[in-house]
């Protein structure tokens, strides 16, 4: 028995990886060998994730160059029928309008926000991060929103809406700081390393009583456990850290932030990782990259197949959600005011 634990000892020190990237401890290792990109196929390569001990964050191991990231997001990577496409016309309408339907959840969440802001006579105005094809901002229907992404596509989809969109990273941020009521990303800030000047550049852009509303997959939620590599919530090679709920709120307090409160559940996002966990050949965006996957009876049946495992999955995405352990975190913060 001794010998049996020394052997597993050896073996865990032989696969223990680099320090954590998000609590800086050693004490990491090999979770997964060799996952691939299962959503959109973007590269023949493979990609380790490992895993830390004491934070529990999941993270690629080695993480890409920086310059091979913008490979691994096809065009039409979060973008939507916006762009007017007519060969698209037929699904991507029905996206945008299923999009319309689950976005309720972030809309009424940011519209808390804002009424409380405006109780407090402050000026609204938001940025949105990573805004995609910004149906969020346009579900939101706020006057004065600003979308931010580096995607031209996106870009071009959120000008269609009426938006006005931004070319840009926050840490070379082409905006004037100091002028946003709120900034929100949702499912951005996983998709960066090192996340801390991503933080502080958020927080420059902040007015006097700004606060931010931001969205990260959780790791340690019940779906991500019982599907373990096959996961959707990794999105490798994409996802460069991703965060468990209790991890993600002490990164967000660790740069200067407090939290206001928390929010598990997501129509949008987490019966959706279910299905793309475990079809992830029928997900909208993913068949709409491919020549021809937008049209005919074969894409109407995909997406009636698509749609039907996420409504299967709804119940189980509710109970998680109700245990604090939702395939997605929101997280309401405002900068910490240091006590005099």
């Amino acid at each position: 028995m001794r010998a049996w634990r020394a052997f597993i000892a050896l073996l865990e020190f032989a696969t223990s990886m680099s320090v954590c990237p998000v609590c800086m401890s050693a004490r990491t290792r090999l979770r997964w060998r060799g996952l691939r990109d299962r959503l959109f196929a973007t590269t023949e390569e493979r990609f380790d994730v490992a895993h830390c001990r004491d934070c529990g964050a999941h993270f690629l191991d080695p993480m890409p160059a920086f310059a091979k990231l913008a490979a691994y997001y096809p065009d039409d990577y979060w973008v939507g029928p916006s762009d007017r496409n007519p060969q698209r016309a037929a699904q991507g309408g029905l996206l945008e309008r299923y999009r319309m339907f689950v976005l309720r959840d972030h809309v009424a969440f940011v519209r808390h926000v804002l009424a409380a802001q405006r109780q407090r006579n402050q000026l609204v105005k938001v940025l949105d991060v990573g805004c995609g094809d910004g149906s969020f901002l346009e579900a939101l229907g706020e006057r004065g929103c600003t979308g931010m992404d580096l995607s031209v596509p996106a870009l071009r989809a959120v000008r269609a809406r009426g938006i006005q969109a931004v070319r840009g990273m926050l840490t070379d941020c082409p905006l004037a700081a100091g002028q946003f009521s709120l900034v929100t990303a949702y499912h951005f800030l996983e998709h960066v390393h090192p996340i801390e000047p991503v933080l502080y550049a958020m927080r420059k852009l902040l007015a006097p009583g700004g606060e931010i509303v931001v969205q990260v997959p959780n790791c340690d939620s019940w779906q991500a456990k019982l599907l373990g590599r096959f996961w959707a919530g990794y999105d490798v090679p994409r996802h460069q850290v991703d965060y468990s709920a209790r991890t993600f709120c002490q990164t967000l307090e660790r740069c200067g932030f407090e939290i206001v409160k928390t929010n598990h559940h997501c129509l949008r996002d987490n019966p959706t990782t279910v299905a793309n966990s475990l079809v992830p050949w029928l997900y909208p965006p993913t068949r709409m990259s491919r020549k021809g996957g937008a049209r005919g009876l074969g894409a109407v049946l995909a997406n009636l197949a698509y749609l039907g495992v996420t409504l299967a999955s709804m119940p189980f995405c509710f109970v998680e959600s109700l245990f604090s352990h939702g395939a997605s975190v929101m997280v309401h913060a405002r900068p910490r005011t240091e006590k005099p």
